[in-house]
């Protein structure tokens, strides 16, 4: 199959962060998704298996389809689905066309991917990599051999959205070794995937200058809530547009990446540097946790995560959250819902409460530390040392 121009582009920037074949990028890492899902032919009467502990624009790319979620819990450890809480989903709708199971490594820390795709495979199902935390990690074979993530499935989806390790303001791609699926991918693409419009650009290259200018752990709190107001107001870009957390696909959904977001992704994907910067900013929070006797991440032995945020589970969450607002100190609290974030309208996704009591206890507890670009090792271990005076454990 003949390579688009945009995925040729991005062949040799992307060539340590995946393993690239077909590379086809978007205006939205959901965008990635859903043409992911589209290429394996999930429609209405179909079914995906989806974590329950997600952002809800996982499950509503599905949703979009006509398809419908099922939900597998996670694992308390990883906050992602183990392979028994993937099994117990399947089992638990043995009348149901199940054509899919996305594989989510949340928060950089990857799942047991190779063994999990591989019982995916033997049920008949497809394997979507959700890769949109984890650019740079890497797992490992029962011979020894690592991998980077996206290796497993039949096809994986990267997002270079604005909280992600390497970020474009909006973007993602999506990477597959399947000629025919690539073929598929490549119509959707080519086909069905409008151009982004100079306006929506200009907004988003205006979003970006904007961004580096009030880039620091102290301006976190105001910079979110200054975002959030302007896009109320139509003149920001925001991450979701009307309807979607209502479960409506928006217009124009279907976007290519602008050249603005690809010399950006070329850019910043040349250089491992930030993600080396992550990889050592998790050593120094686990040093920090670990003196301050507060708890440190599990990392399973086939696992080598690039951390996209370090989450630590804390009993007192609100309080937390709003003790660091007023602290000025920068602090995650997603997922807060196992359809991040809590006002998407979760029914509407198929979710109700209690199917998945791992994830919601996971939403009420966990808070999350910053690797970002502007967090050194003094931010960390202040981050640190703040959740020791204020955190419940």
């Amino acid at each position: 199959m003949p390579q688009t121009s945009q995925s040729a582009v991005f062949q040799s920037a992307l060539r340590d962060a995946v393993p690239p074949k077909y590379v086809f990028t978007f205006w939205k890492g959901r965008v990635a998704l859903y043409g992911a899902l589209k290429a394996l032919g999930i429609g209405p009467g179909d079914s995906v298996i989806v974590p329950g502990y997600t952002c809800a624009m996982v499950p509503g790319a599905v949703v979009f389809l006509g398809a419908k979620p099922i939900y597998a819990d996670i694992d308390p450890r990883t906050y992602s689905p183990s392979l028994g809480s993937y099994s117990d989903a399947f089992e638990a709708n043995p009348r149901t066309r199940i054509k899919a199971l996305i594989l989510q490594h949340t928060y950089g820390i990857p799942g047991d991917a190779l063994q999990i795709a591989a019982w995916a495979r033997a049920q008949g199902m497809a394997v979507i990599e959700d890769c949109a935390h984890s650019l740079g990690t890497r797992y490992c074979d029962d011979r020894g051999v690592w991998q980077d993530v996206g290796s497993a499935g039949d096809v994986a989806i990267f997002s270079s959205q604005w909280s992600k390790p390497i970020s474009t303001g909006l973007g993602g791609w999506a990477v597959t070794r399947n000629k025919n699926l690539a073929g598929r991918l490549g119509r959707f693409h080519e086909e069905e995937c409008a151009r982004p419009s100079v306006r929506e650009v200009s907004f988003l290259a205006g979003q970006l200058l904007g961004r580096s200018l009030v880039s620091s752990p102290k301006s976190y709190w105001m910079a979110a809530d200054a975002f959030r107001r302007l896009a109320r107001l139509g003149i920001f870009i925001g991450t979701n547009e009307d309807g979607e957390f209502e479960g409506r696909m928006p217009e124009r959904y279907a976007k290519k990446m602008s050249g603005l977001q690809e010399w950006l992704l070329r850019k910043r994907t040349a250089s491992t540097a930030l993600l080396v910067r992550r990889k050592n900013l998790k050593r120094v929070y686990d040093e920090a946790l670990l003196a301050s006797g507060l708890p440190m991440l599990h990392v399973a032995d086939y696992a080598d995560p690039v951390l996209l945020r370090y989450p630590v589970r804390v009993r007192n969450k609100a309080q937390v959250i709003a003790r660091a607002q007023q602290s000025r100190v920068e602090l995650g609290d997603w997922f807060n819902h196992p359809l991040h974030p809590r006002e998407a309208n979760a029914e509407a996704f198929g979710y109700r409460r209690g199917i998945c009591r791992e994830g919601e206890r996971a939403a009420e507890e966990v808070v999350n530390l910053p690797l970002t670009e502007r967090t050194d090792e003094r931010t960390a271990r202040k981050a640190v040392e703040f959740l020791k005076q204020v955190a419940e454990i």
